[in-house]
């Protein structure tokens, strides 16, 4: 076992690309509701663009639509304020989420706590004894590993 922890030692690095992952993986539970609000905010953008090429093409009195335009801005503003909170929601709850987990990661041992006979015969080519002190161990990779043997 401590030969193929020794072999296999790269838990810092998994532990890096676990974190990375909880930082990227994770995404807010609100993005639908956020994504609908963006959409609407750019069709407000567009009906209001809509509503100037009206007036400056002179098919439209621009007093006949001060009431549209009111209603558009006051919609505009509630929507704007809600995504910023909507966004504000999901930075701090996906933060605590990914502090939780990054907690888990690093009191997590990545190190084989005991013999498992089906992952020594996947990485274990052969096994030598060259002396009462001294045993060869070669992985599948064709990486050869010297162990003593403590009395």
């Amino acid at each position: 076992m401590r030969t193929i922890n020794e072999f296999y030692n790269c838990s810092d690095d998994v532990a890096k690309v676990l974190k990375s992952a909880a930082d990227t993986v994770l995404s807010g539970s609100n993005d639908d509701e956020i994504k609908q609000i963006k959409q609407r905010l750019k069709d407000i953008d567009q009906a209001r663009n809509d509503f100037v090429n009206l007036i400056a093409t002179g098919a439209c009195a621009s007093d006949s639509l001060d009431d549209e335009f009111s209603r558009l801005y006051s919609e505009e503003e509630q929507l704007s304020q809600k995504l910023l909170s909507l966004k504000a929601q999901g930075e701090a709850e996906q933060n605590e989420l990914a502090d939780d987990i990054k907690a888990v990661i690093d009191n997590s041992s990545f190190e084989l706590q005991q013999y498992d006979d089906i992952l020594v015969r996947k990485v274990v080519e052969c096994v030598k004894i060259l002396n009462k002190e001294e045993i060869s161990v070669t992985f599948k990779s064709i990486i050869r590993t010297l162990l003593h043997i403590r009395p």
